[in-house]
This record gives C-alpha cells, sequence and structure tokens, in this order.
C-alpha cells in the first residue's frame, strides 16, 4: 500500500510538459479578434503586412536549412545553437526563443567558435546572394496587391515570372548586386567593431569585455541580422511605391546621379527614412547588444546615431555600383 501511495505520489509531483491557462487562451482570443477586426477593415494593406512577413523569413529558413545539413552531413559542429534557455521553471523552451533560435537572431551566451561563425556568415552570404532574384520578383509580386486589380497581378505572374526566372543573366546580375550591396553591412558594422576594439583595448579588462576572438565570433554569427536588414530595406521600397522595380533596376540616388553631386543630408531624403530608419535602428539595437555586449541605454543612442550613417552608406553604395569609387582627393 506505501510503495502505491510513494508511485502516485512521484506521478503527481513530475513535471507537466504542457500546461494552459484559461486566462492566457482568453488574452489570445481577445488579441486575435482585434487583430482581425483590423485587418478586415484594411484586407490589401493586411494582406501586404503578412506576405512581406513571410518574404522576410524566407531568407533566413533557407539559410538555417542549409547550416543545419552542414551539422548532419559535415565536420561542423552545432556550437551556435542555444541549448540553456528556458522559461520561467526552466524546463520549457518558448516557441519565440525557439524560433530566434532557429533563424539565428539569437546567440547563446556562451560564446561559440569562430568557425561556427565564419560557418553562419558564409552561408547566410551565399543565400541571400542566392535568392535574391526570386526576393525581389516575388516580393514585387506580393506588392502589387496593394496597387493593382487581382486579375492584372495574375496576368503579370503568368507572363513575367516564367521569363525572369528562366534568363540565366537575370540570376547573375542581380546575385552580384546583391553581393555588393550585402557587402556595405559587413563594411559597417566591421568598421564600427573595429573602432570599438582600438577605443576599449586600455579598457577591457575594467570593461569586463570578452577576448578579441570571442567578438569575432559573435560578429560572424550576426550575419542572419544582415539578411534582416537586406530585406527590410527591400520592403521599405513597396512601402513607399508598391510599384517600383528595386535597384538595381532603378537607382534610389536622392538625385545624386554622380560623385559630384553628393551632399550631406542626402540620408534626410523621405524615401530612405522610410527603407532604413526602423531596420537600421532594430538590427543596429541587436547589433550593439549581442555582439559588443553593450547595455540597454548605450544600445538605444548608438542604434539612433547609426541611421544616418547607415543610410549615407546606402545612397553611396548605389552611386558606386553605377559609376564606381568615388576618385581620390
Amino acid at each position: 500500500m506505501s510503495e502505491e501511495r510513494a508511485s502516485r505520489c512521484s506521478l503527481s509531483k513530475s513535471p507537466r510538459r504542457f500546461q494552459f491557462s484559461l486566462r492566457a487562451a482568453f488574452g489570445a482570443i481577445f488579441v486575435l479578434a482585434v487583430a482581425l477586426a483590423i485587418a478586415s477593415r484594411f484586407p490589401r494593406h493586411s494582406a501586404f503586412a503578412a506576405l512581406m512577413s513571410l518574404l522576410l523569413l524566407f531568407p533566413l529558413a533557407v539559410a538555417s536549412a542549409l547550416r543545419t545539413a552542414m551539422v548532419r552531413f559535415g565536420p561542423i559542429s552545432d556550437d551556435w545553437r542555444i541549448h540553456r534557455q528556458g522559461d520561467r521553471d526552466g524546463r520549457i523552451l518558448s516557441t519565440r526563443r525557439r524560433l530566434f533560435q532557429y533563424l539565428g537572431l539569437c546567440q547563446p551566451a556562451d560564446c561559440p567558435s569562430l568557425a561556427a561563425g565564419f560557418t553562419v556568415a558564409v552561408l547566410s552570404s551565399i543565400a541571400l546572394a542566392g535568392l535574391w532574384p526570386a526576393i525581389r520578383e516575388i516580393g514585387l509580386l506580393m506588392a502589387l496587391v496593394l496597387a493593382w486589380p487581382l486579375d492584372q497581378i495574375w496576368d503579370y505572374a503568368t507572363r513575367s515570372i516564367p521569363e525572369t526566372f528562366l534568363r540565366g543573366e537575370y540570376w547573375l546580375r542581380l546575385g552580384r548586386w546583391e553581393l555588393w550591396s550585402l557587402g556595405r553591412w559587413w563594411l559597417l558594422f566591421g568598421a564600427v567593431l573595429s573602432l570599438w576594439l582600438v577605443l576599449s583595448s586600455p579598457f577591457r579588462r575594467w570593461l569586463r569585455c570578452e577576448p578579441w576572438s570571442r567578438t569575432l565570433a559573435r560578429f560572424l554569427l550576426f550575419a542572419p541580422w544582415l539578411l534582416v536588414l537586406e530585406v527590410a530595406f527591400l520592403i521599405g521600397v513597396w512601402i513607399e511605391s508598391p510599384n517600383t522595380v528595386p535597384e538595381p533596376s532603378t537607382g534610389f540616388v536622392v538625385g545624386i546621379f554622380s560623385w559630384n553631386l553628393w551632399h550631406w543630408d542626402c540620408w534626410m531624403n523621405r524615401g530612405w527614412m522610410i527603407r532604413g530608419a526602423l531596420p537600421t535602428f532594430v538590427a543596429g539595437c541587436a547589433f550593439f547588444t549581442q555582439v559588443l555586449r553593450w547595455r540597454r541605454l548605450a544600445t538605444m543612442i548608438a542604434a539612433l546615431l547609426l541611421i544616418p550613417i547607415a543610410l549615407m552608406l546606402s545612397v553611396a553604395c548605389t552611386v558606386a555600383y553605377q559609376h564606381g569609387l568615388p576618385p581620390l582627393l
């Protein structure tokens, strides 16, 4: 009898894998009802937001699948994943954290190796450059939901997309452009990282900074956020003008068609602010938090200061692609 009671007690004390809260269920239903009520008032814009969210997740999911394949079939360890993060009782990993972990947007507390960071950086860059023609063409089709009737969108999809996807020169041209465009983000954040390493060198022990090799590994592991930043800039084009074909077909140079027309406040253009202010701030916060390990207040201030630099660099990137690098003075 005592053994049976002990077994029942052990079963009752065993942790439940799934727990349901009536209050949480009602809260989720209320939030979903409000979201659907708003979406029903703006069906086209709601469809655009949902489609652009899928467009943003697409390259991240493909890059993560490539990393998983390299781990399973290659000699690469899975040390960039997060294994010891949980909810309040430490047993169940939250859905949001699991998603961020899979997409590579959340870094582990223990720094990964340089090999793991290099793998993430290379595979993420290859995935984005290889998928960019499809991302741009499919994204443009989704954006036309805001401006065209559905029958015209269908006609455009059946005529333009097959012709575009079957042209090898189209893929090569846009892939080359995207490698150039993505390079500006490596240049920008690499310059910030280098400046921080130099300025903090005498104070690294006092600031309790990680060794340089670990900071560099975290910087390489930051590559999925560059995918988010690049695709978010692309989505910003269609937020301002759904009928616009993005670079390199259209040069967003704010009247700067040569280096002689360059002016310092080009970043204040409305189109570029719509395209890049919010994505740069979000990616900047992630960079200063995850890579440099700064505190929240310093992170937000630095991310705000990064916006004009990122937008000016983006304008310069477009001009340089069309006319070459600026002449040395």
